[in-house]
């Protein structure tokens, strides 16, 4: 299965920086911002506490096994590169 990767980067208000790679196949494509939303969500950031993001296609790849099965399931894949989160003062 052929998919596409979408480099994303967030800044929340609170100075926490998530970057992540959202995964999806052709169909999914129109998609991609509502999968990165969610996965946020799923991290405990609302939409709302965004100062800064970026999510833009980055290139294609054939999709390991895990990868295929996650899209075939859920719409898409999600691989988490780096979170820092902000220290409290």
């Amino acid at each position: 299965m052929k998919i596409h990767v979408y480099d994303t980067h967030v800044h929340t208000q609170s100075g926490d920086y998530l970057h992540f790679d959202v995964l999806v196949n052709d169909q999914n494509v129109p998609h991609v911002e509502r999968y990165a939303n969610a996965y946020l969500c799923s991290l405990g950031i609302e939409k709302g506490s965004i100062k800064q993001g970026r999510c833009q296609f980055c290139h294609s790849e054939i999709a390991m096994p895990e990868v295929q099965a996650q899209i075939i399931e859920q719409g898409y894949s999600i691989i988490p590169l780096q979170i820092d989160y902000s220290l409290p003062d």
